[in-house]
Formats: structure tokens, sequence, C-alpha cells
């Protein structure tokens, strides 16, 4: 073969169809049986997991876009696709009509994972509908069901609920929008042949549903995943522990903007215990109910990650419930840090929160929003000081917004985490006081008599929408180095990597734009200073030897050349 291959690509270049004719029979995975063919071609399709699907209408068009780009490759590997029902056990309603029957006649009598997310850009009118039609060509194929992942009108809800769905073992359900509005938000009972579908699952998530959840909670006793979220005085602590402690193979737990009515947790004797094999631990919400939830909360050994979106109006009041919450989770925050690393703590300002059940690196996670800062800070602090690393594995990061890094508080409170390593500041078009976040990454503690330099331990600093002159971070990591690098108090402890970074690499041709040109002589002096160990940047592909960067006004963002 690898004498024959080099004419017969020769051929292709001359536009002859000898390689097209041949290549089938002289690549050797051409020889495999079919089913093993067959669990090859497998490896070129995305994945199939419904529970990492994330209520997007298109989300399952990649799979069949690639699926048709495979069957046209040959004969061979048509036939083998049309005539293996595995490569055809997803439908979705996105797909067009003509697809949607063959992948239904194709699978045979396989399982069936069926998928039905109504575009937000639809009229509530044509959801209905085309929900109905939907539902009406796949229900004689019930009985093959094994994953549904809907989004239906409320009033659809009994269509789907109340006919046995004997083999379904993973759910993600969820009202459209205008069902799920608070005027229509009435709490939905469960019927017995819901409750009996209920109880089969390995698998589940639940959005926006508000269902009578004394009728479910002891229903479960098989789950491995449960993701709840936007429910809301549909269940008390009580029946959502009741829900979880039913069920001791739970490895993932996913709570968001959940908030209980009535006793909480800390009133409880004995405390909420997590199951044995619990690995994921993700929770977001305001303050109190969070507070409520993981204040007393035990977590297993098992445990590999946990993830913490607190929500809260800037308050100072909200700091004593936040010191409540986080301190009894301190041992947890420590083992997670010594054995994995990588621990980060997010300020952001936006409070949205929509997480697929794979978390991501293992680890512990902390992301304020909505939240005073600087107190946020000062009361995770304590912890934060305690969470060494051991193997070489990384340590704490920070990451934040540039509304926050002019904070005085903040960059005060910052100083004392003694124990970060990472450090990314994104600085908007418009933030051009820079100047203080740099002082202070220049500057000793003051409480100290200036013989502690911030942050020893930093290693990483990324500067995303860099718009500001670079002759201020050069002075500034000057004189944070010149004293060269050691373990001494006044010292940093480790080289330093700096990075200019954006997400796209696009030019723009229209000279007009406002720029920030760096020539690479003042790069040079950064990369000079000694304990500067590397400088990442974009290069201009029109000026040599300058670092540009455009800024894009229509697409709000920084455009690299």
């Amino acid at each position: 073969m690898s004498a024959e291959l080099p004419k017969l690509m020769d051929e292709k270049q001359c536009g002859t169809a000898s390689l097209a004719a041949r290549r089938y029979a002289i690549f050797p995975i051409s020889e495999l049986p079919s089913e093993l063919f067959g669990l090859v071609l497998h490896f070129y399709l995305p994945v199939i997991d419904p529970m990492e699907w994330v209520w997007k209408h298109d989300e399952c068009r990649p799979y069949i876009t690639e699926l048709y780009n495979l069957r046209h490759v040959s004969p061979f590997w048509r036939d083998t696709i049309d005539g293996t029902p595995s490569f055809w056990m997803l439908v979705s309603s996105d797909w067009p009509q003509e697809f949607i029957h063959t992948a239904l006649s194709r699978s045979g009598a396989g399982p069936l994972i069926v998928h039905h997310i109504p575009s937000v850009l639809t009229r509530h009118s044509e959801i209905i509908s085309n929900s109905k039609d939907f539902l009406r060509l796949i229900d004689p194929f019930r009985p093959r069901w094994v994953a549904a992942v809907f989004r239906l009108p409320a009033q659809l809800l009994p269509e789907f609920t109340d006919t046995p769905i004997p083999r379904l073992d993973t759910l993600k359900l969820s009202l459209t929008g205008r069902s799920s509005a608070p005027e229509n938000n009435k709490i939905i009972p469960c019927t017995p042949t819901l409750v009996n579908t209920l109880a089969n699952l390995e698998h589940l998530h639940l959005d926006l549903l508000p269902f009578k959840w004394d009728q479910v909670a002891s229903a479960f006793t098989r789950l491995r995943t449960l993701m709840l979220s936007s429910l809301r005085h549909c269940i008390t602590f009580d029946l959502l522990f009741q829900a979880i402690n039913n069920n001791p193979f739970l490895e993932r737990i996913v709570l968001i903007n959940i908030k209980p009515d009535g006793q909480s947790p800390p009133l409880w004797s004995p405390d909420p215990v997590l199951p044995p094999r619990l690995r994921v631990f993700q929770v977001s919400g305001g303050l109190d109910s969070l507070d409520h939830i993981l204040s007393r909360m035990q977590f297993p050994p098992t445990l590999e990650v946990l993830v913490i979106v607190a929500r809260a109006s800037r308050l100072h009041g909200d700091v004593p419930s936040w010191i409540k919450m986080i301190s009894p989770l301190s041992s947890t925050i420590q083992r997670l840090h010594e054995t994995y690393g990588g621990s980060t703590i997010f300020l952001k300002d936006e409070a949205a929160c929509n997480w697929k059940t794979n978390a991501g690196p293992r680890g512990f996670k902390l992301q304020i929003r909505n939240m005073d800062p600087a107190l946020s800070l000062k009361c995770f602090a304590p912890v934060a000081n305690t969470l060494q690393c051991t193997n070489g594995l990384p340590h704490l990061g920070f990451t934040t917004e540039s509304a926050y890094i002019e904070d005085d508080d903040l960059l005060e409170t910052l100083v004392t985490f003694q124990t970060i390593t990472h450090i990314q500041i994104s600085i908007e078009v418009q933030n051009l006081q820079i100047a203080r976040f740099l002082e202070v990454l220049s500057m000793t503690d003051a409480d100290t008599n200036g013989d502690m330099v911030s942050f020893p331990c930093l290693q990483d600093l990324k500067l995303r929408r860099w718009q500001s002159d670079i002759d201020g971070l050069v002075q500034a990591l000057g004189q944070r180095y010149s004293a060269g690098v050691g373990e001494g108090a006044s010292q940093p402890h480790q080289e330093l990597r700096i990075y200019f970074t954006e997400s796209a690499g696009v030019w723009f041709e229209d000279g007009q734009r406002p720029k920030v040109i760096i020539s690479m002589e003042k790069i040079k002096g950064l990369r000079d200073i000694e304990g500067i160990q590397r400088v990442w940047y974009g290069c201009s592909a029109k000026q040599p030897g300058m670092l540009a960067v455009v800024w894009s006004e229509e697409e709000g963002r920084e455009v690299w050349g």
C-alpha cells in the first residue's frame, strides 16, 4: 500500500478518478469485519450524552451532519452505517422530516434517544403545534425510548407523562418560556404512571417544573445524576434531602437556583449526609439558600469537584451569612485542593449559570456574583491562605472583570492572599486606570512594614482586553523583581509568565479603528526583567515587528493582528 499510495495521490492531483475508485480497497480499515468497522466509525461522531446538552434546539445537528458526511465516503461506509441500528438511535425535532423518518426506520428495534427543544425565536402557538406533531410522530416508538430531552408547553405535559415509558433511564424535562412564567407557574400533580417512570431513572434533570414533590421525592432510588434548576417554593429542604438520601448511587448533584421552602437543614438533627459515592457537587443560588444547603452538610471522601456560585446583593449584611456558609467547608476545600489543585475564585457581574454535568477539572471552584467583592474575599481569605498544594499541582487562581480592579478595598484584601499563583484580569477599553493594580502588583504589604511582597507565589498573569501603555507594567514588574527571585519575604517566590490574551486572531483592514501598537523593543524590555520567564503576545500581520491590537466597537472586543 505504501508504494502504491503516492502514485494514486499524484493521479488525484491530476484530476483522475483512480484514487477515488480504488482507495477504499487499499485502506486497511475497509478490511475490518463490519461490526468492528462500525465501532470504529462511532469514534468519528460527536458523543451522544443527553445530560451534557444545554437546552439548545440545534444541539443534535452536529451528529446527523457528521453521520451523513461519513455515509458519503464510499458505498461500503454507507452500507455499514445504514445497516447498523446504533448509528440511528438519536432523533431530534430540529432535523428535517426525511432524516427523522430515516432514523426511526433504520434504528430497527434498538433503543432511541428523543430530543425536542423548540427554538427561543419560535412563536408560542407554533411551539404548541410543532410539539404536538413531534410527540404524535414518535409516540408509537415510546417502548424503545431510553433517553428523552424535552422542553414542552405546560398543556402538553400530560401527553408526555401519562403514558408509560418502560425503558427510560435518562430524562431532561423543562417547560417552555411562557409556560414557566410566574403567572403560569402552577403546581403540577404527578400521576402514578409518571411516578413509575421516574422510579426507573438513573439520570434526571428537571428545569422550571413545579412538581408536587411530596408525591415524587420517595420515588427515586436508582439515580446516579440529579440536576435540579429553577425550582422555587414547590420543594422543601426536607423533600430535597429525602430525594438525595434515597439514592445511595448518586455520583453527581447539580442544584441551580433552588429555593426550597420550609425548615432548613441547620435546624435538623443529625446533619444531612450526602451519598457515599458522590464525586461532583455543584450549587448555585442566593446566599441564604446556599447557607441552608451547605452550612452543615457532610461531604463524603469520594468528592472530587465542589463548585459554588454565590449570588447576593452588595450589602454588608451578607457577610455574616457568607462566613457561616464557608467556614464548615474548610476541611473539604483543603482536601480537594491538596488532592487535585487548581482551586479558583471568580468575581463575576452576571448572574446566569448553566452547567453541564461534566464539571471539568477536579478541585474547588468558587464564583462570587453580584456580591461585595472585597468583603467576600475577606471572608474567604483565612481558608484561601491554607490552600497549599503538593506534587506540582496548581495553586489558587483568581479571575475578575475590569469593574472590580480599581476597588481599593478589593486590592487591599487580595494582597492578603499569599497562595495565589494565577491572576487573570479583563481590562475594558474604557478602563484607563490600570495603574492602581500595577502599583499593588509591585508593592510590598504596608502592614508588614514593607517586608512582604504582594502575591509571593504568583506564576501567571493574564491581561485580557489589554488597552494600556506597557511602560507602567514594565516599571511595576521591574520594581517587583528588583531583589530577584527567592524564598525571602520581600522576594517573589516564582518567575512570572505574562499573557496578553484574546480568543480570536483576526485582522481588520480598516485603518481608522483604534489600535494599541507596542514595539518589540518594549516587549523585549519586559522579557529582559530578571524574574520574567516568558511573555506571550500577538503580532501584527500588517506591521512586522509590532504588537498590534485592534478594538472592534461593533463586536465589543479586541481582535489581534
